[in-house]
């Protein structure tokens, strides 16, 4: 009887062997992250961006590549990555962002504040145009602001 147990975990390690090799080869196909880090300024009535910097983050992008487009509708601002050269829609996501928070204050009514965001997505494989969309009064998403990405500077160490 001893002698049958390698036989009786041969099929396993080969299972084993083949997940391991599976995952590994999901993970190098996986696009990396790109992040665009960005600044917010404004008051309670005016909102300004300038863009700080874009890079390709170390890790790659830990989201799922089968639900690229938001269709939950949620959040104050979205933003959407699009293809330069064909307009469509790469990726999308609703978010809430600590300006927007910031903005309803009463400190917003008197004074001017920059807060330093950031916004995460898989790396497109080219030139991207990033568009920013806040709601408006009748909670509709309109643009505010937008930018082009997907020539990122050197690789940062966050």
């Amino acid at each position: 009887m001893p002698k049958k147990v390698p036989f009786l975990f041969a099929p396993l390690l080969v299972v084993l062997v083949s997940a391991v090799a599976a995952v590994a080869a999901v993970a190098a196909a996986a696009a990396a992250t790109m992040r665009l880090d960005y600044y917010h300024t404004g008051t309670a009535t005016q909102e300004i961006f300038s863009v700080d910097r874009v890079v390709i983050e170390p890790a790659p992008w830990p989201g799922n590549p089968q639900k690229t487009v938001d269709e939950t509708n949620l959040g104050k601002y979205l933003f959407e990555v699009r293809d330069r050269a064909t307009n469509r829609l790469l990726y999308s996501r609703g978010f809430a962002s600590i300006f927007g928070e910031w903005e309803t204050t009463e400190e917003a009514k008197n004074a001017s504040r920059t807060f330093s965001e950031s916004l995460r997505f898989p790396e497109p494989q080219g030139p991207a145009q990033i568009v920013l969309k806040k709601r408006d009064s009748n909670n509709a998403f309109r643009e505010i602001w937008t930018t082009v990405a997907g020539i990122p500077q050197p690789k940062s160490t966050c």
